[in-house]
């Protein structure tokens, strides 16, 4: 991958061996890869949607960010037909991990993602009317529709690994053939998984109901996905699960529907909130906003992020506590302060730290009165 991006070389003019120009035209390739994925790395999320997107979309719509750590392996299958070689005695790597073209970024496409959350949504039980809402459905003509979910990719910038499996005979469990090399996203490396939802298409059968069904669907096979099933080639072996344990989950929701929720998960009257600790106020400028800096288009500062900033208001474990109470209690804490709030912020955000927890949120949030909701 040069400069401008050109894969044209020719093996048939290639001097010497065909096979050794193969090898090198592998490597090269790879090498290139990773020079763009080292440029990339530090800007990937501009390809992604912020909590302001949101207030462009209709009324019930939501954003999920959920930043998760592997616990096992993640692979997939590339389509490149020239693999690299390095491993002992520079052996071929069988299974080459999916990249980006533009970025070089090892990445979990959005069809990928796609797939395996409608696996675990009828493994789950969901029912097939509402999992042909939130994925689509096609009959080979014209009646088909889009499904109201909508999946981006999610990068990993850590680098990859090399693992070696020798598959079995499966009657007499001894070696069929050689051992198989495949590049992995090793466990412990961290990714971001983005999903949208729009209430659109509704349908003839339309109701404002199969907003909270859509929801609470999503996150029963959220969890199935992430903690049993995994999102990986390979996943009969684990591959591919999280850790309930998450850096962060953030649910961004439009409209006039969603509720306040307190602490403990029960819906919140929106004159009920908390104030600021002494600590947190470091944090904010003198219109009770986030300084400067702390966020970056509507979206906190990542720890590592926040670790790299040359002059920090307060320790790293005062800047998550103060982030999760402005998700929580910031908007209704202005509010009583006189301060203006921007009428362009047409959204809720809410914060979690565990898929399980994921899943209550999800199901408070379906309870919330329903009629307030715009139905066009």
């Amino acid at each position: 991958m040069t400069k401008n991006h050109i894969f044209d070389r020719y093996l048939k003019e290639a001097n010497g061996d065909a096979e050794v120009e193969k090898r090198a035209l592998g490597n090269f390739l790879l090498e290139e890869a990773e020079k763009k994925a080292e440029e990339w790395k530090e800007t990937i999320e501009q390809f992604l949607p912020v909590e302001s997107d949101v207030d462009e979309l209709p009324d019930g719509s939501w954003l999920l960010q959920l930043e998760f750590t592997l616990v096992k392996p993640f692979t997939s299958k590339s389509e490149g037909e020239f693999h690299h070689y390095e491993g002992q005695n520079g052996s071929e790597m069988h299974n080459p991990i999916v990249r980006d073209h533009l970025t070089g970024l090892p990445m979990v496409k959005p069809t990928t993602w796609k797939g395996h959350l409608r696996f675990a949504s009828r493994m789950s039980g969901i029912d097939r009317e509402i999992i042909n809402r939130l994925f689509g459905s096609s009959k080979g003509d014209e009646s088909g529709q889009a499904g109201r979910l909508n999946f981006f990719p999610a990068f990993f910038s850590d680098g990859t690994k090399q693992e070696v499996i020798t598959p079995l005979c499966r009657d007499t469990r001894t070696p069929a053939r050689g051992p198989l090399y495949i590049e992995v996203i090793p466990k412990d490396s961290a990714g971001t998984l983005s999903l949208l939802y729009i209430p659109w298409p509704k349908g003839h059968d339309w109701s404002v109901d199969q907003i909270a069904e859509d929801l609470e669907a999503t996150a029963k096979a959220l969890k199935l996905m992430l903690l049993e099933y995994g999102f990986s080639a390979k996943k009969t072996s684990g591959w591919g699960v999280v850790k309930d344990k998450l850096e962060k989950v953030t649910l961004t929701a439009k409209g006039p529907m969603w509720p306040e929720l307190q602490p403990s998960g029960e819906i919140a009257d929106k004159n009920i909130f908390q104030n600021p600790q002494e600590a947190f106020l470091k944090f904010m400028d003198e219109a009770g906003n986030p300084k400067p800096g702390l966020r970056d288009n509507d979206r906190w500062l990542s720890n590592s992020e926040y670790d790299g900033l040359a002059e920090k208001p307060g320790s790293k474990t005062e800047y998550r506590r103060f982030r999760s109470w402005y998700d929580e209690h910031g908007t209704s804490w202005r509010r009583s302060q006189g301060y203006e709030i921007p009428s362009a912020s047409l959204h809720k955000t809410y914060s979690v730290e565990l898929v399980t927890a994921f899943v209550g949120l999800a199901n408070q949030l379906a309870e919330s009165p329903k009629k307030e909701i715009n139905h066009d």
